[in-house]
């Protein structure tokens, strides 16, 4: 019952302009038909002026209906455009916190890059799960055309960081010279790779290793990817010894550096 007061009185607001125009429109035949001097029975009962008074009352009723649910209207806008600048406002804030967090994360790649002696020729990138795919969250060389954009995401089963994720590791530092024929075959032979995307791969690095990256809750979250152009470019255990003392930190960027459509609009992947 309550409900249907309710749409009952909304359906009133709703249409209270078009019952002005229709009201208006009655005026009009009345004025115009002079109904308002009709008169019935032997007392001559002035049916007409009554019909008269009645619109006007009528109308009066809707004009103010209309007043007010305009003014309703009016406040609903003014609602909707603060929230609208509040909504604006948080993700102009988020954006900051955003760049702030991925500027400190990068801040601290490069940091991770000197303590390993990292030069022009290698470099490191981290990639983090998001809908079953690896989105780059981050890259750093002391090489800027490494540090170029590349794919925005890659398969997760798909090459050495797709092994890497599966297995918790993944070393290597012995391919071939990628000038010769056998890169591609001695890669695709670790893991299945269309030639394609080997050949568009922009640094083709002989040493690789991949480490995968738990969450606090010991789930898997990403994969640091360690690289360098030259074979035998780093030693794996070496790696892993330097991480130890940075593994928390990498853990908190990790679990901080969520909302993969704020990172793909923020980073200089």
């Amino acid at each position: 019952m309550r409900n249907k007061l309710k749409n009952s009185i909304d359906w009133i607001f709703d249409k209270s302009n078009s019952a002005v125009g229709l009201l208006g429109f009655a005026f009009s035949v009345i004025d115009i038909s002079n109904i308002d001097d009709w008169k019935i029975g032997e007392t001559n009962f002035p049916i007409g002026n009554v019909l008269y008074w009645i619109c006007c009352i009528l109308c009066i009723i809707f004009c103010v209906i209309s007043f007010l649910y305009g003014k309703e209207i009016d406040k609903l806008e003014e609602e909707n455009a603060n929230k609208s600048q509040k909504i604006r406002d948080l993700e102009s804030s988020l954006n900051n916190v955003v760049n702030d967090t991925n500027d400190l994360f990068k801040s601290y790649l490069r940091l991770l890059i000197r303590n390993l002696n990292f030069s022009h020729t290698e470099r490191i990138s981290m990639y983090k799960v998001y809908d079953n795919r690896f989105k780059l969250i981050g890259r750093t060389s002391e090489n800027p055309i490494l540090e170029q954009e590349g794919r925005k995401d890659y398969p997760i089963d798909e090459g050495f960081i797709g092994k890497g994720w599966a297995e918790r590791d993944f070393f290597i530092d012995d391919l071939p010279d990628p000038s010769n024929k056998s890169y591609y075959n001695r890669i695709n032979s670790i893991s299945n790779i269309p030639r394609q995307v080997v050949d568009n791969i922009k640094m083709k690095s002989r040493t690789y290793f991949v480490y995968r990256i738990n969450g606090y809750d010991g789930s898997p979250k990403a994969v640091l990817v360690f690289e360098s152009l030259k074979e035998k470019g780093f030693k794996k255990d070496f790696i892993i010894e330097k991480l130890k003392d940075v593994k928390q930190p990498l853990i908190m960027f990790t679990e901080k550096n969520n909302g993969v459509v704020a990172i793909e609009n923020n980073v200089n992947i």
